[in-house]
């Protein structure tokens, strides 16, 4: 469960901070190209901040860019509904008091970078799909897009390990997690079941011969001993009340591109996403989680993607972050339809899936975490 006492409260401040904090994105594109401001202006500072607050608190703003957007905004509505203050609340960032850190590349980083292809023919020739360049690696593990990393790096022309970038003050999202959580959870699966079974009573043990229970016993005589000084009975320790686990729930808002997971009725997280397309839609009606598996693979059919129809002509994809399907599968109980990571994560929000639910890869581990088989999703 989110625990919301590690934040800030959130405080209700007139109009005292930059109006651009919360700015939705224009409903029409700009004529003209319009220049970033650099990462270290401090409007953009300002929103890097924000965005850093709110990915912190389990409320996602896609991708750490300091640019703020729809999908900042969206994050910020469903927190200030989460604590319970009305919509537009300026929020007290405070707790971020700088959004950039330093991060040195490491050989963990660099493990998971490796040989690309474009096509499935190529990509199920591999042994894993990895990311193709360590600035891939790294703007995934803090959240952002590659652009913006290089925006934070400009001194940098090419990184190796040991390299020290900036990089956005987020919670790491690591591949070796993924692989640990992976490999506990098929630990627990291949675990053997042991049957009960009822041990039978000994049998009776046969009498001596020379017992005859005609005559009267005569107890043998005994050597009375002092009684044993009464033993303190122990004080029984507290029996622990048992932690009730929360009853989650997932909202998919088509329209609005936007899964939201409640607990026990409440809002408590949000993450950006790519719900289907105009073509193959993401079915309305209330469905449930039947699935939930790390590290997949992906059997690509141009048929399925097209049509939604099975054919004979695939290719057999093997797992990575690079996957069309990213780290995670999240299968629904509707054929070939489940929320998934993506090889694409500054497109999240912005492109259309044919017919599957994607999102950041670091945004489905989380979500991953919280969902098991059986959770209610609905879309709407």
């Amino acid at each position: 469960m989110f625990d919301f006492r590690g934040c800030l409260v959130c405080l209700l401040i007139v109009a005292s901070c930059p109006a651009t904090i919360f700015c939705a994105e224009p409903a029409q594109a700009p004529a003209a190209k319009i220049q970033a401001p650099s990462p270290d202006s401090p409007e953009r500072v300002e929103l890097c901040r924000v965005q850093i607050f709110l990915d912190r608190a389990g409320f996602r703003p896609g991708k750490i860019d300091g640019l703020g957007g729809e999908f900042t905004q969206k994050a910020a509505d469903r927190y200030c509904d989460a604590i319970g203050v009305p919509r537009g609340t300026i929020l007290d960032i405070s707790v971020i008091s700088a959004p950039y850190r330093d991060h040195v590349i490491t050989e963990d980083d660099a493990k998971w970078v490796g040989p690309v292809a474009s096509k499935p023919s190529g990509q199920a020739k591999l042994k894993s799909l990895k990311y193709g360049t360590l600035w891939e690696a790294v703007a995934e593990r803090f959240h952002c897009d590659q652009k913006f990393l290089l925006e934070l790096n400009p001194q940098i022309t090419e990184p190796v390990v040991g390299s020290v970038l900036r990089v956005p003050d987020v919670k790491d999202f690591l591949l070796a997690d993924v692989k640990a959580l992976e490999k506990e959870r098929s630990t627990k699966a291949k675990a053997p079941t042991v049957a009960a079974t009822l041990t039978p009573p000994p049998p009776p043990l046969p009498l001596p011969a020379a017992y005859d229970l005609s005559k009267p016993i005569q107890p043998s005589p005994v050597e009375l001993l002092p009684a044993p000084s009464p033993t303190p009975t122990p004080t029984p320790e507290p029996t622990p009340v048992p932690t009730r686990e929360p009853k989650r729930a997932l909202v998919l808002l088509r329209g609005e591109r936007l899964i939201e997971l409640y607990e026990d009725g409440r809002i408590v997280a949000c993450f950006p996403c790519t719900p289907g397309s105009a073509k193959i839609p993401v079915p309305l009606g209330k469905w449930k989680v039947t699935s939930n598996i790390l590290l997949p693979h992906f059997r690509w059919d141009k048929s399925v993607l097209e049509t939604g129809v099975r054919s004979e002509n695939a290719f057999m994809l093997p797992p990575g972050p690079n996957s069309p399907v990213g780290i995670v599968w999240m299968g629904i109980n509707r054929p070939s339809i489940g929320m998934h990571g993506t090889n694409s994560p500054d497109r999240i929000g912005r492109n259309e899936s044919s017919g599957c639910i994607r999102l950041a890869n670091w945004d489905a581990f989380t979500l991953c975490q919280l969902v098991k088989a059986g959770t209610p999703f609905e879309v709407r």
